[in-house]
């Protein structure tokens, strides 16, 4: 009894400690069994890699490391585990470690993160709702002795077994000294976010697809690093329009030049990014903005879908319709990826001076991987140097910031629909985390820095 209640007052003075070369350490463990998990950084931003080491268990033993997360306002649990086996002095490194099973095996660091899914139980066609910036994504790590799945974890009972050790890690979009600013200018809609200090700063515009409204988290994250950074709703958000086929050329244009001044940023240029129907509004401003010089496009289309792009009441691009012969469901979702035809103008990139980096998921059930090529063919030949196509086997349509949970078919709120996003979860994350990099590297080198 003695020894016990030492160990607990050791177990609460050493919780919080500070490592020899001066980071903090956090560790969680039932001190009975004396197992621990270390995190390090456990507050980290959501593209950081953390360590995560696991200590006190016996020689070669197995073990289960258990992530758990709760998702949106209908409180969907989202759960991951990696199954490992002990060296010989009863220590886990999984930066080092492969897991032998679970929801992902081999050495992957931050695999618990990425491989989080819907838990059994729960409603399995769920994306995992990131749209916040004021508050950290929550992971509890738990560890149990054993290999176990998730079906083992959470039961029919739905009684998780006594863990081990836990602790709870953050995830955060916004570093905490980034200053978010509402934004209604003319007519233009959004969350601007600026990273500290008097500037200027690299600016970027962020936009999103079909699903509408205003999504903060990619613009939040680009101004945790180092870009002035502006969400811009186009549709379904305040007094913006309620359609999508309702918006004009003109509104992107307004934004162009509104941002493209503001007292922040290098007047030289500006970045734009977007995935799916953003990423045709990225084409189409890189084409017709002379300020954006860096355009990174996320699995859009070469052309206008869904109806006509229109400027100032005029048909500007002619847009191709979705060819429903050609759609199908599958039991996972509405596919479309051979349902939009080539007709239609193409959106002619080569009229402006933005470079071009093109992310391509070979695995997207959305849009036709080979998109961009079309494209690429028809621009005249001393344009292609500036266009360049990164393609990425096993990735779904849904192409994010690292390390974020692959969803493979969710509700499009819009179209009222299960859209079948596709990806294959490994090679998904890992498309994630190379295509950031290269965003990231590609928008610091092509934003000019001009006062």
């Amino acid at each position: 009894m003695l020894r016990s209640a030492c160990s607990r007052r050791l177990y609460t003075l050493a919780r919080h400690v500070v490592s020899g070369n001066g980071q903090q350490v956090y560790f969680s463990s039932d001190v009975n069994a004396g197992q621990s998990i270390r995190v390090e950084p456990r507050v980290a931003l959501y593209d950081d890699k953390v360590d995560i080491a696991l200590s006190g268990f016996s020689s070669h033993e197995k073990v289960t490391v258990h992530g758990q997360s709760v998702n949106g306002e209908k409180k969907i649990l989202f759960g991951s585990c990696g199954q490992y086996i002990a060296d010989e002095n009863g220590f886990v490194d999984v930066t080092k470690q492969p897991s032998h099973g679970g929801t992902y095996t081999g050495v992957e660091p931050m695999g618990i993160v990425w491989s989080l899914q819907p838990a059994p139980g729960q409603p399995q066609q769920t994306r995992m709702a990131i749209n916040f910036t004021n508050r950290p994504g929550l992971i509890t790590l738990n560890t149990y002795a054993g290999h176990l799945d998730l079906t083992d974890i959470y039961g029919e009972s739905g009684i998780q077994p006594s863990s081990l050790a836990s602790i709870e890690i953050e995830r955060w979009f916004r570093h905490e000294d980034v200053t978010r600013i509402e934004i209604e200018e003319g007519n233009v809609r959004g969350a601007l976010f600026l990273p500290p200090g008097d500037g200027p700063f690299q600016g970027v515009i962020d936009m999103f697809g079909s699903s509408g409204g205003l999504i903060e988290y990619r613009a939040a994250l680009l101004a945790s690093r180092g870009f002035a950074a502006l969400s811009l709703p186009y549709f379904k958000y305040k007094d913006l329009p309620a359609n999508l086929l309702d918006q004009g050329f003109e509104y992107f244009e307004e934004a162009v030049n509104w941002f493209s001044k503001h007292p922040k940023i290098y007047q030289g240029g500006i970045g734009v990014i977007g995935v799916s129907k953003g990423a045709e509004y990225v084409l189409c401003m890189s084409a017709y903005c002379p300020q954006v010089t860096a355009a990174v496009s996320i699995n859009g289309l070469f052309n206008m879908c869904i109806g006509d792009l229109k400027y100032k009441g005029e048909v500007l691009l002619k847009g191709s319709e979705i060819d429903l012969r050609d759609e199908y469901f599958t039991d996972d979702g509405l596919i479309l990826t051979d349902a939009y035809p080539t007709r239609g103008d193409l959106i002619p990139i080569w009229k402006g001076k933005a470079k071009h980096l093109m992310l391509v998921s070979m695995d997207d059930g959305q849009v036709n991987p080979e998109s961009y090529q079309v494209l690429y063919d028809a621009c005249p030949e001393e344009k292609k140097k500036d266009i360049e196509i990164v393609r990425y086997p096993g990735a779904g349509h849904l192409l994010e910031p690292p390390y974020n949970a692959l969803c493979r078919a969710s509700v499009n709120r819009v179209f009222g629909v299960v859209m079948y996003w596709g990806g294959r979860p490994k090679e998904h994350a890992h498309a994630q985390e190379d295509s950031w990099q290269k965003t990231l590297e590609f928008l610091r080198e092509n934003i000019p820095k001009t006062l």
